[in-house]
């Protein structure tokens, strides 16, 4: 029967539907301070609702090291440069689910591609939600709790 849940279960039935997000014109300062007080890895760049690409802990510390290390360039004051400025601190080349994919399609990209986040957009490529592969663990253990 489990089996036949998962088939079934759509991503929209357990993604995260309240995102947090940033503005393509927000500072990476912003970024970095939101993941933090919200204890996420990654977050959405949107351009209005629009989603642009993603930042993650990973990008924002190599960027941190790259203004601590690189002190000849001619940048902002650290953290207060616009996303704008450093696109190269935003993955756009980002794999995508629709709300109306099974949850089934969603762990097969996410293992195939060693990831543990999706965005889930719709068809006009607007951001409605994240599918993480904590969402998938707290559906199996309320599966297994019965």
């Amino acid at each position: 029967m489990e089996g036949i849940m998962l088939i079934a279960t759509k991503v929209e039935e357990i993604m995260t539907k309240n995102v947090f997000y940033v503005d393509l014109n927000d500072t990476i300062h912003k970024a970095d301070e939101l993941m933090k007080k919200e204890k996420i890895r990654h977050i959405p760049v949107l351009d209005g609702k629009k989603f642009i690409g993603m930042i993650t802990d990973r990008t924002i510390m190599e960027y941190t090291l790259k203004k601590l290390y690189d002190y000849e360039d001619e940048f902002g004051e650290e953290g207060y440069d616009k996303i704008t400025d450093f696109e190269h601190i935003m993955e756009t080349n980002v794999n995508l689910i629709y709300p109306e994919d099974s949850l089934k399609k969603a762990i097969e990209i996410m293992v195939k591609k060693k990831i543990n986040h999706l965005p889930v957009v719709d068809w006009k490529n607007n951001l409605v939600g994240i599918i993480t592969s904590t969402d998938i663990f707290l559906y199996f253990l309320k599966i297994l709790q019965g």
